[in-house]
């Protein structure tokens, strides 16, 4: 278990690629779980009731388990769907257990404090990190640049928080 944490740690690090992982359906299982329960938690930290949070984070996950199976069926290189799941699901999980501490700032909250500013501050770093941890998944994925890679996972977070805010409001 520890190594598979310094894994995902040393991806969101771009030190490592997905194909680095095991092809396996049940770690892809192991952190699916990991990765929803930190997105109820995710959203627990920014005000959102569980429920809420527990939905936003399994149609966000079928969102992306959707598109990324369409585009590597599309591709022809279905073979690396459970590798690169796992890795976008494992360093979302990780990613979203340290945007828990810039949350309990109450970046969003109605009282403007130093600590507010911060935890804004922070929470916007960690959410362009994760687009570049995302964008370096794609580009070892489908072969892209870096810079492809973010391009793609900024599009991506744009539609998949337009669709989840639409089904179910909240942030």
């Amino acid at each position: 278990m520890q190594a598979l944490i310094i894994f995902f740690i040393e991806l969101c690090a771009l030190r490592r690629p997905p194909q680095d992982l095991p092809a396996s359906d049940v770690l892809l299982a192991i952190v699916l779980i990991a990765d929803v329960i930190v997105g109820v938690l995710v959203g627990i930290a920014a005000g959102l009731p569980w429920l809420t949070s527990l939905m936003q984070g399994l149609a966000e996950v079928l969102i992306m388990l959707t598109a990324l199976y369409a585009a590597l069926t599309q591709l022809r290189a279905r073979p690396r769907f459970t590798q690169s799941a796992t890795a976008l699901l494992g360093s979302g999980a990780l990613l979203g257990l340290v945007a828990i501490i810039p949350l309990s700032m109450k970046p969003t909250g109605s009282a403007e404090t130093d600590l507010a500013a911060l935890g804004a501050f922070l929470l916007l770093a960690l959410v362009i990190w994760g687009i570049v941890v995302t964008g370096h998944i794609l580009r070892h994925t489908f072969g892209l640049t870096l810079g492809q890679g973010a391009a793609i996972a900024v599009a991506f977070e744009i539609v998949t928080v337009t669709i989840v805010t639409a089904l179910f409001g909240g942030a």
